[in-house]
This record gives C-alpha cells, structure tokens and sequence, in this order.
C-alpha cells in the first residue's frame, strides 16, 4: 500500500510539473520564438545558437500545448534536430551552411501558401541538392552552400515552377491554379483526392471531401478503389493499420472520426513484411495533434430497417508533458438483422428430389468492444506501449431461422410444414494484450511486438421441424494465440533494408456434442508459424525498384478425440517472392508489379463439425482443405485524377463451396455443403479509377472488368461458364456551404455468367447528408438512407456440386434510414504506434 501511495504522489508531482503555453508568433526569428518560450516556463532549458537560427521566421499560434510540443511546432519543417533531456532542450540546425535560400509562396490572391515543397536542384545535371517546405506563413528557409541552384515549387492543385535562383532572399512566389477546360466549363485546381507513390495510391483525407464523413469505417467505404464488398479492385479485402497499429476489430473503425485522418494510403503490392496471405492494405495517418490533459470522443448513431440497429462510442484520452498517453473507450453494438430468402433446388441421386423454401433469418448480435492501454514517446527515437482489448458478446437471444418448406421425391409430395431452429451464442470474454517497442539506433529503425489472444465461445442450436422430434447440438472453442513479431529498417548503399521475422503459436480446441443427426467428436488443432523475410527497395534516377521475400514454415497437428490424424497434419515451408519496378516521368507513374500471398483456410472451415440448417440441409468444414495459393502480374499507370491497371492472376487450390448428397440410404434427400479445393483458376481484370473535383463536386468513379477460368471439372461440376462480370461504383460528394456535405453513392453489377453461377443484376444507391456544427466543427450531426430503390438483392443459380442446382433470392434488410452523431472534445489524440504480431493466425480463428 506505502508503495502504491508513492507511485500516486509521483504521478501527481509529474502532473503538477506540467506547463502549458499559448501565444502568437507572426513572423518572429526563431531564436526569438525560442527565447520567448525558454523565458515563459521553468521546466526546461533551451539550448541552441542564436546567428544559426536567426534566418529561420516563425508564424504560428501556441494554444495551450506543453513545452516540448510548443519546440517543435515552432520548429515546424525546418531542418532541425531536437534532443530532450529531463530538463534540458536542445535545438540545432541539421544542414550547416553560411548562405540560405528564403522567400514567401504565395497563391494567385495574394495569400500565404502553406506546406508548399521546395526543391533544390543541380543547375548541371537536376541531381537532388536539398530541399524545404513552407511553413504556415508560406515562408521558406533552405541552408544553401552553392550560389545558383534550380528551385522546383510544388504544390498540389497548383502549377508547378521551376526557376533558376542565385541564392538568397527570391522574395515572393506567385503560383497559379492548375486549370483547364471540359467543354467550356473552367476547372480550377482543389487538393487532389489521389496520387500514386511507389507502394500504390495515396488519398488525401484532410482537405478534402472524405473528412465529411463522420467515422472512418464510413469514410473507407468512399476511398478509390473500394468496391461495394469491403475489397480493392483486383487486390482482395485490404487489412487496416492506424499509425503502423494493425486493426483487430472493425469496431476499432468506428471509434476515428474522418477528420483525424491525414492520409488513406492504398498499397496495391504489400512487401515481404506482411503476412502471407495479404494482398492490400490500407495505412492510415492521423494527423498530428499537440496539447497536454483530456481529450476524447463520443458518437451514437440508429438505423431502422424493418429491424433496428443503434450503436454507442466513448473514449478518453489522457497525456502527459512526458509523452505519455492513457487511454481508454468502451465501444457498444446492438444490431437485429432480418434476411428473408426463397430457394428452389434440386438434388439428383438414387431419387429426383426438388426442394421449395421459403426462409427467414432474425439475428441478433449485441456485444462490447473495450480499449485501455498506455504509451509512451520516451524522446523522438523511442516509444513504448501495452494495449488491452475485451470483446464479448451480450446476453443470451438466440437468432431464429424459420422455413417454410415442400419436398418432392421423382414429382411425388413427400414433405412439408414448418420448421425453426434457434442458434445461442453464449456471452464469454475474449482477452487480447499487445505490447510494442518502436524506436531508432543510429540509422537503424527497430519495431518489435508481441501479442497474446484468448477467446473462449459457446455456440448451442436447437429446432427442427414442428411436430417431429427435436434437434440440438453444442459447439464449445477455445481458441489461443502467442506471438511476436521484429521488424528492422536501414539505408544500405543508395537504398533501404527492410528485414525481421515473426513467429506465432496457436492452440484451438472444438468440442461438438448433437443429437443424433451426425457424429460427435473433440477435435485439437495446432499451428506453429516462424518466418523471415527481407525487403529492399532503391531509387535510380526516375526508376524505383523494389524486391522481397518471405519464407515462412508451419508445423500443424491435427487430433480427433485425443488421437493425432496424419492426413490432416501437413507441415509447410514455402517461398513468398514479391517485386515491383516504377518509372516516372514528369506527368505519368508507371509500375510493373509481381506478388505472391498465399491464405490459410480459416479453422471453421477445417471444422468436422455437422451443422443443421433445416431437415434436409446440412453444412460443415473439411479438414483435409489445402492452402490457397494465388500470383499475381499487374501493370497500373496514374496521371492526376486518373489510375488504370491491367492484371492477370492464377491461383492454384481455390477454396470453394462443393454440395452433394450427404447419405443417400440412412438420410435420403439430405443436401450436404463442405468446401473443396479447386486446382487451378486463372483471373484477367482491367481496374479504372476516375477521381476528378469540378467546383463543388468530388467525383470518384472506379469500373472493375473481369473474367474467371476456373477448372471445375476436377470436381465433377459440369457446368461451366466464362462471361465478363463487371462492377462499378459511382461516388459523388458535394461540398456545400456552411459546413453542409451531400453524398450520393452507387453501386451497379449487372447480370454475370461466371464459374458454375448465373448471377442477376443488383446494386444500391444510397444518400448522406451531414453538417458540422461548433467552431472547430468538433459536432457531426448525419442523416442517411441506405438502398434507397431497394435493389440490393442476391440472387443466383448455381450448379456448385455434384448432380446439385440451386436458386436462391434474397435480400439482407439493407433498406434502412438513420442518424450518426459525433462529438470530439479537445486535440489529442493517442500515439500508439504497436502493430500486432501473428495477425494471420488470428483472423482465421
């Protein structure tokens, strides 16, 4: 107890030390601005030359921020290096040079341009020299030891200038708005949405129409490329990292608001460091925040449907003058979903059997998503952190499925009525903890971190048909998780190093109990994963050349009821190779890029487990399920608003679902659904994105023209087709005023012959209106409707087995109207910078 009472008085005596300044510079020195801030507190020291400063000027506003961050932000983008010490600051002037270029960018009015890039070029040969950017009064200050250099000023939505300067004080640089004409109407240049850089796209938020929206799981759903699915266009489903921290939880989403994000960058060829069965990704930057104390976020949002779904977020946020963060939230989710669907299939066996259903899904899924952690930026080259996360879901409602259905055998009625089945999933907590280190030694950059993940489930059924005797099963997992993960990065001859490994270790254990319709049985699986993996990529003159690779290893243990299943236990070691080579010109970026991934199936679906889905429908997993591997081949091109790629995929053991006859002489008539393995299938696709702005509107159009050859025959499904299938999403965005934003979405995939499935026609349209209110806008108040026309069905033929055909319609209560409301209070934001180990792993349980 003395112990704890010292730790409370420590953290208070830290607390009571901290010093929050606020003041205007405008265009003061920065020794002056320095010596103002050295003289305003007591806690720190400044230390730094004053003639070596002196040409540096500083326009900026301190609103009460803490020493170290009112350093830096006067610091802003000039070349400076910081040491901070318990007391002691130390400012210094990285590039030594008697002689600077200075002077003020200003746009087409007269104004300051902010953050504008300036380059400093070799007069004989353009070879890179130095380089700055403007700070907030467009003022520039670049240390210079030669007398004439070519200066290149960029700035986006503006022309760039490149001009011969003899280096001194240039005065100001007008720029112009990058215009032109579309028939007859003049478009003036905003802040692009989207520009390519080495790894894919990069999509400006901030500044721009995505910042309107007011999560950021609703923002990702505009980004370019993002298809109605959840995926990029040609790249499958991205995984999500904020600030180099890996997302776990969709949830986690929910909790950004749009406008705390900097940037959205769409990496299209993932390099060796990600898992091997990633094929995109999606970084995103907050933006940087300064300030000391409380902060946090509140948000609520409804939607009704002929159900209802409402949600709720909270978090906190707590930081210290010495970098360090605690930080908390609760997140809760109360979603009831009606599915209603019709089916009509037939099964060819020792009898003709024709099924008429009529079905209806209530689902209920209520649970809380936790978040409590701590960090610490110990100094600009370390940072510490540990992260909790709870999950589990709340109270005991069973989800209902009712059918309504009519069997045939050879034209003859045999079966009819009703039936229901209800499906509980048991409230048990779920344990994640994550802990990281990232930091700098020398030139060397080292992020480590290690994750341990516990989730425990309890899932029971029980229905049947009414007036026949009643079908139950219990499914109880265990599902363990260990893990770490080393990342090290540094310059190596004219380019960059990247390399590490990670091993992850996982125990999942399935318990599955029924009554009398199937087998029961206990099942243990066993995953160990170790990897290495390196990274190099180097930039020759207007050539960028990246090259990886990834070896990983898994070692699998398969028990059914305590005994090890040979068959089932395959261990791997495999190669994953990836590369890219990009050329640039002054207009155009071109990338030729090869990547390999290859995707585990998920444990579920290694499951033996016999699920009942009504009297003649069952569906389980197949243990013998073997590793999808996919390669890929693309060429993209990118000019301002405009993207374009051409690729060719080829995958070998696609996985599947595969129906058939589940036991023609014991359950006649019984349709079983498992998953296959299907040899080969081979993927053409072409991928447009269009995202130009015109006034007030932010168009993002993206079309995704494909085909599929898929070898069926293998599983003895033949039908077979080769259509075109096609998607497109229209996405416009009006920036209106008074903080007033209107978007209209839409989505369109036209009738498809692919695979063994005839596909009809669907889409949605969908309409968003929102304003923010307060002087920071910190208030979000949005209305909605989703699937406005209601033309989001699904509904397919299918020939996915054998001697099988199925068609089913349905629609998943996508109709719905509501209401988002947000509130942010103060600036912080927290700066935990882990990412998550063994992620693969732990998304296939």
């Amino acid at each position: 107890m003395k112990r704890l009472h010292l730790i409370i008085l420590c953290l208070c005596a830290i607390c009571a030390k901290a010093q929050n300044l606020t003041h205007d510079f405008q265009g003061q020195s920065l020794s002056q601005a320095l010596i103002w801030i050295d003289n305003a507190q007591s806690s720190y020291k400044l230390n730094f030359i004053f003639d070596e400063l002196e040409d540096f000027t500083v326009t900026t506003s301190l609103k009460n921020v803490s020493v170290r961050d009112a350093v830096r932000q006067v610091c802003g983008f000039y070349p400076m290096h910081l040491t901070f010490d318990e007391q002691d600051i130390y400012i210094e002037c990285t590039q030594k040079a008697e002689t600077k270029l200075s002077g003020q960018i200003i746009d087409e009015s007269g104004q300051p341009l902010p953050y504008v890039s300036i380059t400093l070029l070799s007069l004989n040969d353009s070879t890179f020299l130095t380089g700055g950017i403007s700070n907030e009064a467009g003022d520039f200050v670049i240390p210079c030891s030669l007398q004439r250099v070519l200066a290149r000023i960029t700035c986006i939505g503006y022309k760039t200038i490149e001009k011969t300067c003899n280096v001194g004080n240039i005065g100001k640089v007008r720029m112009s708005p990058d215009q032109y004409t579309i028939n007859g109407v003049e478009v003036k240049g905003y802040k692009r949405l989207v520009y390519t850089n080495d790894k894919g796209l990069v999509a400006n938020v901030k500044g721009t129409a995505l910042e309107q929206f007011s999560s950021v799981s609703e923002m990702l759903t505009h980004l370019p490329l993002m298809m109605s699915d959840g995926s990029i266009a040609g790249h499958g489903k991205p995984e999500i990292y904020i600030n180099n921290k890996k997302v776990r939880n969709d949830a986690e989403l929910k909790r950004y608001r749009a406008d705390e994000i900097l940037t959205a960058e769409i990496i299209t060829n993932p390099g060796a460091e990600y898992g091997a069965e990633v094929t995109s990704v999606i970084k995103l930057k907050t933006v940087k925040r300064a300030g000391e104390g409380w902060s946090g976020s509140f948000s609520a949002g409804y939607r009704q449907g002929k159900e209802n779904y409402a949600s709720a977020n909270a978090s906190l946020n707590y930081r210290t003058h010495h970098g360090m963060d605690f930080f908390g939230g609760v997140y809760f989710n109360h979603l009831n979903q009606l599915i209603n669907a019709t089916a009509n299939d037939q099964l060819l066996s020792s009898s003709t059997w024709n099924y008429q259903r009529e079905s209806e899904w209530l689902y209920h899924f209520n649970y809380f998503f936790g978040d409590l952690g701590w960090n610490w930026d110990i100094n600009e080259h370390h940072s510490v952190g540990v992260h909790y996360t709870p999950f589990s879901y709340l109270g005991n409602k069973p989800d209902c499925r009712s059918n309504d259905e009519k069997t045939w055998r050879n034209g003859e009625l045999v079966d009819g009525g009703h039936s229901e089945t209800y499906t509980t999933r048991k409230p048990k907590v779920s344990h994640s903890i994550n802990a990281y280190y990232v930091g700098e030694i020398g030139k060397w950059g080292i992020d480590f971190s290690a994750d341990y993940y516990r989730a425990p489930s309890v899932s029971e059924m029980e229905g049947g048909t009414i007036g026949e005797p009643i079908v139950s099963s219990s499914s109880t997992a265990m599902n363990k998780l260990v893990a770490e993960k080393l990342v090290v990065k540094a310059p190596i001859a004219k380019g960059n190093l990247s390399f590490g490994e990670e091993v992850s270790g996982v125990d999942r254990t399935t318990d599955f109990v029924q009554s009398g319709y199937a087998q029961d049985n206990h099942v243990q699986q066993q995953t160990n994963t170790w990897s290495l993996f390196a990274d190099y990529s180097v930039s020759l003159g207007k050539f960028n050349i990246n090259a990886g690779m990834r070896w990983q290893n898994e070692q699998n243990r398969y028990d059914v009821d305590g005994k090890r299943n040979e068959e089932m236990s395959p261990d791997y070691s495999i190669l994953i190779p990836r590369a890219s080579i990009g050329y640039q010109t002054e207009t155009w970026r071109h990338k030729l890029s090869f990547i390999t991934s290859r995707h585990n199936p998920q444990y579920q679906l290694l499951s033996s487990d016999v699920h009942y889905r009504s009297k003649y429908e069952y569906d389980m997993g197949n243990p013998l399920l073997k590793p999808q591997t996919a390669r890929q081949l693309s060429w993209s091109s990118q000019r301002k608003w405009f993207y374009a790629e051409v690729f060719y995929q080829h995958i070998k053991n696609a996985i599947r679902s595969f129906q058939y006859a589940y036991d023609d002489v014991n359950r006649p008539g019984v349709m079983m659904m498992d998953y296959r393995n299907t040899p080969t299938q081979q993927i053409y696709g072409l991928t447009l994105n269009f995202s130009p702005k015109i006034g007030i509107w932010q168009m993002n159009y993206t079309a995704n023209v494909y085909f599929s050859d898929e070898d069926l025959e293998a599983l003895g499904i033949t039908h077979k087709w080769n259509g075109v299938c096609t998607d497109f999403v229209l996405d416009n965005t009006f920036s209106l005023p008074k903080s007033w934003t209107l978007n209209i979405q839409g989505s369109i995939t036209p009738y498809r012959e692919s695979g063994c499935a005839q596909t009809k026609a669907t889409g949605f349209l969908d309409f968003r209106l929102s304003k923010q209110f307060l002087k920071d806008k910190s208030l979000s108040v949005a209305i909605l409707a989703k699937d406005i026309l209601h033309t989001q069905y699904n509904e397919m033929t299918a020939y996915g087995g054998i001697n099988v055909r199925t068609h089913f319609r349905q629609y998943d209560d996508n109709r719905r109207v509501g209401i988002d409301v947000s509130w942010n209070f103060n600036a912080t934001r927290s700066r935990y910078k882990g990412s998550h180990a063994g992620q693969s792993e732990r998304d296939r349980l």
